[in-house]
C-alpha cells in the first residue's frame, strides 16, 4: 500500500518557499478573493495554483502529477490512469475520438449518457444502437446481454469499438467479462462508461470493475461514488489495443489548458483515502445498508432488488417505486425535500437514493423515517395519470427512433421551430434529454413518432425536467 500524496507534497513544498505569485490566477492565493466568501474557502485559495516549477503539468506530466496518476493506476487496477478535470464527459469524448475516425461505426446502448452522443459527434462516428433488457415493472433498463453485442458485431463487421454503460445510473451491471471476451475475439475495443463504479475496486462484495473484466478503456466519475471534488474523474487504460499517443492527444483537446490544482489534488486525495481507509468504511457502510434494506422492506417500501438477467447490482443505489404507494417520484421527492432529504433523481414512477462509503445507520435511519412519513401521506388525487410512465421508459429503449442523419451531420443543419403537437414525422434538430439521468430520448437526425410526442408531453406535465431543448416547457421543438 502506497500512502504517499505526491501532488500535495509538491504543493506543500512550494508553499514553504513563501512564494510571491507573479502568475495567474488573479486572486493571488486569496488576497483578491471576496472577503465575505473567503472564510468558506479557507486554505483552498492558497492551493489554487498553476503550472509552476515543481508542480508539474497535466498535459505533459513528468513529476508529481505523473506519480499521482501512477499510484491511481495501481489502486484501481489499470496499466495507466489519466486525471480528468472536465468530468467523465471529457473521458467519454476522448475514448470515442481515440477509437473512431470520421465515419467509423461504434456499438452503443440506447440508454447511454448524453456525453456519449456528444462524443460521437466530435469523433464523426456512426452509432450502431443496441437495446438493453428492460424490467417493465420497475421501468428500468437493465443489462446489455453478451449475445446482443455479438449479434451486432456479426451484422456490422466493420465496427471499431463497443461502448457499454456499466453500472447503469441505477447501479445495474452487465456481463462485462463475457462482453470483453467477445469484443476482443472480434478485434474491437471495449470502452466502458463506468462513471458510477469508482468504488467497485475497493471491496470484494461490490461488482467487478471494467479493468478486472478486461475492458481496454474505462472512465470513472471519481466524485460520484468516491471523495474527489465535483467535476473530477479518471480514465483507466490497459492492454495495447488502443492508440496511446492518439488518446493523449484527444485528452489534451477536450480538457482545459488551465487545469485546476484543487481538482487534481482532490483526485489524489480520494485515491489515498480509499487505499488507507476505504476498506473499513465500505465494510461499515455495507453492513448498515443491509440492516437498512431489511427495515425498508418491513416498512413496505417497494425496492428494486434485481430481476431476470441481473446478476450484479450496486447496493449503494436504491431505486424505490413510489407509484406503488400512489405517489409519483416527483411528488415524493418534493415531500422529502420539505424534510431536508434530497435524493439523486426522481421520475414519474420513483426515486433514486444514492448512498456511499461515507454513510452509516444514522443517515439511513433519517432517510427511512422520512420516506415512511411521506408514504403515509394520502394518495395522489389521480395517480393513474402517471401509471403509463413506466411503460414509456421501457419503450424508449426498445423502440429506437428512426435515424435519418448521423449525429455529426445533423448538428450542423439549419432548423425551424414547430409546436410539439406538430413534431410527429419531423426530424429532430435538438436533443430532448430528461435530466437526471441525462439519457436522450431523441437526438438530432432522428424522427419523432406520434407516441414519443405524447409520452414527452405527459412527462413534462408530470413535473419532469429537460436538458438540450431551447424550450424547456416543450411547447415547441426544433426540427429540420
Amino acid at each position: 500500500m502506497n500512502t504517499r500524496l505526491p501532488l500535495f507534497e509538491a504543493i506543500r513544498a512550494h508553499l514553504k518557499k513563501n512564494p510571491l505569485p507573479l502568475h495567474v490566477p488573479g486572486h493571488k492565493m486569496g488576497r483578491g478573493f471576496s472577503r465575505s466568501l473567503a472564510p468558506w474557502f479557507a486554505q483552498a485559495l492558497t492551493l489554487d495554483l498553476t503550472e509552476l516549477s515543481g508542480l508539474d503539468d497535466l498535459h505533459q506530466p513528468e513529476g508529481a502529477i505523473r506519480e499521482a496518476e501512477a499510484l491511481a493506476a495501481e489502486a484501481f487496477g489499470a496499466k495507466e490512469t489519466y486525471f480528468l478535470v472536465n468530468g467523465s464527459t471529457a473521458g467519454n469524448y476522448a475514448m470515442l475520438m481515440t477509437a473512431c475516425r470520421p465515419g467509423d461505426k461504434v456499438i452503443v446502448p440506447r440508454n447511454a449518457h448524453k456525453s456519449v452522443w456528444q462524443g460521437m459527434i466530435l469523433a464523426g462516428a456512426h452509432p450502431v444502437y443496441i437495446t438493453p433488457e428492460v424490467d417493465s415493472r420497475f421501468a428500468l433498463a437493465t443489462v446489455i446481454l453478451p449475445q446482443t453485442v455479438e449479434e451486432a458485431l456479426k451484422q456490422h463487421p466493420d465496427v471499431k469499438a463497443v461502448l457499454i454503460t456499466n453500472p447503469t445510473y441505477h447501479g445495474i451491471c452487465s456481463y462485462l467479462k463475457q462482453i470483453a471476451e467477445i469484443c476482443h475475439r472480434y478485434n474491437v475495443l471495449l470502452l466502458v462508461d463506468e462513471a458510477h463504479g469508482a468504488h467497485f475496486a475497493f471491496h470484494e462484495k461490490l461488482p467487478m470493475t471494467a479493468m478486472e473484466a478486461g475492458a481496454d478503456l474505462a472512465v470513472q466519475s471519481t466524485h460520484k461514488m468516491l471523495g474527489s471534488l465535483t467535476q473530477t474523474a479518471m480514465l483507466h487504460a490497459q492492454h495495447d489495443r488502443y492508440d496511446r499517443a492518439r488518446l493523449q492527444t484527444m485528452l489534451r483537446m477536450v480538457q482545459s489548458t488551465s487545469p485546476s490544482y484543487l481538482l487534481m489534488l482532490s483526485l489524489d486525495a480520494a485515491r489515498h483515502y480509499m487505499v488507507t481507509e476505504g476498506r473499513k468504511d465500505l465494510d461499515e457502510a455495507l453492513t448498515a445498508l443491509d440492516q437498512a434494506w431489511e427495515q425498508a422492506r418491513s416498512l413496505g417500501v417497494s425496492l428494486y432488488q434485481g430481476g431476470a438477467h441481473v446478476h450484479e447490482r450496486d447496493p449503494f443505489k436504491w431505486w424505490i417505486r413510489t407509484i406503488d404507494h400512489g405517489r409519483t417520484g416527483f411528488e415524493t421527492a418534493r415531500a422529502l425535500e420539505e424534510q431536508g432529504v434530497f435524493c439523486e433523481m426522481a421520475d414519474s414512477t420513483g426515486i433514486l437514493a444514492v448512498f456511499s462509503y461515507a454513510d452509516r445507520m444514522k443517515q439511513m435511519d433519517r432517510f427511512l423515517q422520512a420516506i415512511s412519513r411521506v408514504l403515509t401521506i394520502p394518495l395522489s388525487e389521480n395517480p393513474s395519470t402517471f401509471s403509463g410512465e413506466g411503460a414509456f421508459i421501457s419503450d424508449m429503449f426498445l423502440q429506437i427512433p428512426e435515424m435519418e442523419l448521423l449525429p455529426g451531420e445533423a448538428i450542423h443543419k439549419p432548423y425551424t421551430v414547430v409546436p410539439l403537437r406538430e413534431a410527429a414525422g419531423r426530424i429532430a434538430a435538438e436533443p430532448v434529454i430528461p435530466y437526471p439521468p441525462g439519457i436522450p430520448w431523441i437526438v438530432p437526425g432522428e424522427r419523432f413518432s406520434q407516441e414519443l410526442v405524447e409520452r414527452m408531453r405527459a412527462y413534462v406535465q408530470a413535473g419532469g425536467r429537460l436538458q438540450g431543448v431551447a424550450d424547456p416547457s416543450l411547447k415547441t421543438v426544433r426540427v429540420f
